[in-house]
């Protein structure tokens, strides 16, 4: 199963800081991706493009969990070594590809 299969996904950035937001379609896939998605998990997932800590944060009522990136966008956005103004933006597809077995 792939992810955006059953969510939807934001990113966005704040200095160097990477945020990545998951939403699903309903309290089945949150708990599927709460269950599957770890911190570590996303953290080692992402790891040989983004060389960041990963902070997660869970949003049960909404259905939604935020992954926050503190460091992943060395310099700010304007510094960054990641190809493109908005590379960031990109991002999300990298959890919203990501396939797994429920």
């Amino acid at each position: 199963m792939r992810v955006g299969d059953i969510a939807t996904g934001r990113s966005g950035d704040k200095g160097d800081i990477l945020d990545l937001s998951l939403v699903t379609k309903d309290k089945a896939g949150y708990e599927l991706l709460h269950k599957h998605l770890t911190p570590e998990y996303v953290e080692k997932m992402v790891y040989p493009a983004l060389k960041s800590k990963v902070q997660r944060y869970e949003v049960p009522g909404l259905n939604a969990l935020k992954f926050v990136f503190p460091t992943a966008l060395p310099g700010g956005v304007y510094a960054s070594m990641h190809a493109g103004l908005h590379w960031q933006k990109a991002a999300i597809w990298f959890l919203l590809d990501h396939e797994f077995n429920p």
